[in-house]
């Protein structure tokens, strides 16, 4: 037998069970099954004012002509609107208020002169060829090879490539930076 046939007989007898167990707990004795859901007397709550009279009133007249267990009035009992909520009552939930801003400064205000952002490229070689010497770049997306005078990306101006790395100009606002040769290690 398979697992798949051994599931399948499991499955059969949980719902034949499940059939049986139905099928027993519908033939119960009505008057057993209806003695389990009758209130009883102790368990009702004090209606308002209003209401109690009313209900008094038609309970005496059902208990003189009816048995006890049908002298219970299930009516609805009339009840008061809620109370409108104030706004205190959500203070808890509301977020804090922003922080103030801070003070205005006294005087003219101090800029801090620019700086230029870092250089997206590593320098990983040079080579010198006729007289001329080309730096090598690797960057996240391309490597390059360089001279003086080219421009990277439309921001960077390659000044010079040396024996100790390269000199660079960050047009937007014309600060130099170096970039020196990793040591070897």
């Amino acid at each position: 037998m398979t697992a798949v046939q051994k599931r399948r007989y499991g499955l059969l007898a949980a719902l034949l069970l499940t059939l049986f167990a139905t099928w027993w707990v519908a033939g119960e004795d009505e008057e057993q099954a209806s003695a389990l859901a009758q209130p009883t007397a102790g368990s009702r709550r004090a209606a308002p004012a209003a209401v109690s009279t009313a209900v008094t009133a038609k309970a005496q007249v059902a208990t003189s002509n009816q048995p006890a267990a049908a002298a219970l009035d299930w009516t609805p009992v009339a009840r008061q609107p809620w109370a409108e909520t104030k706004d205190a009552q959500f203070a808890a939930w509301a977020p804090p208020p922003p922080p103030p801003p801070p003070p205005a400064a006294k005087g003219p205000a101090v800029v801090a002169p620019p700086v230029a952002p870092a250089f997206p490229y590593q320098l990983i070689g040079r080579l010198v060829d006729g007289g001329q010497a080309q730096g090598f770049l690797s960057g996240p997306n391309r490597s390059l090879a360089v001279k003086a005078g080219d421009v990277v990306d439309g921001q960077w101006r390659i000044d010079q490539v040396s024996e100790q790395g390269l000199k660079l100009t960050w047009l937007p606002a014309q600060l130099t930076q170096t970039i020196a040769f990793r040591p070897a290690s």
